[in-house]
């Protein structure tokens, strides 16, 4: 059995995550259907909007593609790789189909269920020729060569972390800001109920802000948002470092993630406030904060993979730390809205819970590497020149 863990498995699950929050969105008013309207056999919708029939059809493609891979890479031979894939993309189709029986707003349709499976068989068809062509093969051999064998998961991480920036964090690179959305969560469950006043204040935002306000002064603001964007550089850094092998490789991964840090930063401000505002994220503590995390991250070159997963491990607490001092964000509910409402929502909807919650994954994934039996990694002579 191989030790090497396909990267295809983590992105398939990723894929169908962000499928399900597509189709079932909006997430809420959750009812049990009529026995007159919920049927096993899906309607027949007379009417097509042809931007649904293009979202179907492109939302499946990638999940079969990347299934049907990872399928290949476990061993399986290409027929039953793509029957298998096909089979469990129609049957995931099939099933968020019934769920939007039990959504308001969401229409179940047997010609949304017939494209999905279409994008699929086209995913799956795409993956099944670069088989045949040979270049799973070639990058397995790649892979072998540059990258260590549990780095499947490493792999996806570095693949999904410029998903997390689409959706426009507090500052710039800065991700995981997760406990707003943990205090407002449990405000709606303990709503009507003791628990909402012994737990959070009527209004966890006034709490927020106040907390903000209190540790952070506005003369240290500046200082904070350095430290956090080069936080939010340095850890993918440490990710990839963890991962690669060759000096060679490491150089250009690093030098990929601040192109891509940047670019998908101008992207995120261009598609939320207009192409004019694309580099509206751009001010000086962050170009400070941007250059100290790339400069840290060239000083891991010549770095063990355990040294560059601890460094990781503490680049990624200090952005979880730093990045929860930041004060909400004044555009972060029209934002919101305009993602939720438009048209953002059919594709990238899930990028927003991607930023906030990678660098917890990442954490938990850098310190398996660690305390895990397969986690030990070697000294500096693992390092290839």
């Amino acid at each position: 059995m191989s030790l090497h863990r396909s990267s295809a498995w983590p992105l398939s699950w990723a894929a169908a995550a962000l499928i399900a929050y597509a189709t079932l969105h909006p997430l809420t008013g959750w009812h049990w259907p009529d026995s007159h309207v919920f049927g096993w056999l899906l309607p027949r919708q007379p009417n097509e909007v042809m931007d649904d029939v293009v979202a179907n059809l492109l939302g499946y493609l990638p999940l079969g593609l990347v299934l049907c891979l990872a399928h290949l890479r476990s061993g399986w031979s290409a027929p039953w790789a793509a029957c298998r894939a096909l089979l469990m993309c129609s049957a995931l189709s099939y099933t968020l189909e019934l769920l939007q029986f039990t959504v308001p707003g969401r229409v179940p349709s047997l010609s949304d269920w017939v494209l999905n499976s279409l994008g699929a068989a086209w995913g799956v068809l795409a993956a099944i020729t670069v088989h045949a062509l040979g270049l799973v093969d070639a990058w397995h051999r790649l892979r072998e060569r540059w990258f260590i064998p549990q780095a499947g998961h490493g792999l996806a991480l570095l693949s999904l972390w410029p998903l997390g920036l689409l959706f426009p964090p507090p500052l710039p690179l800065g991700q995981g800001q997760l406990m707003p959305h943990v205090r407002i969560g449990l405000v709606e469950l303990t709503r009507d109920t003791p628990f909402q006043r012994w737990l959070l204040p009527e209004d966890p935002l006034t709490l927020w802000s106040s907390v903000h306000s209190a540790v952070v002064a506005s003369r240290w603001s500046g200082g904070v948002e350095v430290l956090t964007v080069a936080a939010g550089m340095l850890a993918p850094m440490c990710v990839a470092c963890a991962v690669a092998r060759p000096k060679v490789l490491r150089i250009l991964l690093l030098s990929g993630l601040v192109c891509v840090g940047v670019g998908m930063s101008a992207l995120s401000s261009a598609l939320n406030f207009g192409p004019s505002h694309a580099l509206s994220w751009v001010t000086v503590p962050a170009l400070v904060g941007l250059l100290l995390g790339a400069l840290a991250g060239a000083g891991l070159v010549n770095r063990s993979r355990t040294t560059c997963a601890v460094l990781g491990v503490v680049a990624l607490m200090t952005l979880i730390a730093l990045i929860h001092l930041a004060p909400p964000d004044a555009y972060y509910a029209q934002t919101l809205q305009a993602w939720e409402n438009g048209r953002f929502i059919r594709f990238h909807g899930l990028s927003r819970w991607f930023g906030i919650l990678w660098p917890y994954v990442a954490l938990t994934w850098l310190l398996g590497r660690l305390w895990g039996h397969e986690g030990a990694m070697r000294g500096v002579a693992d390092v290839k020149p």
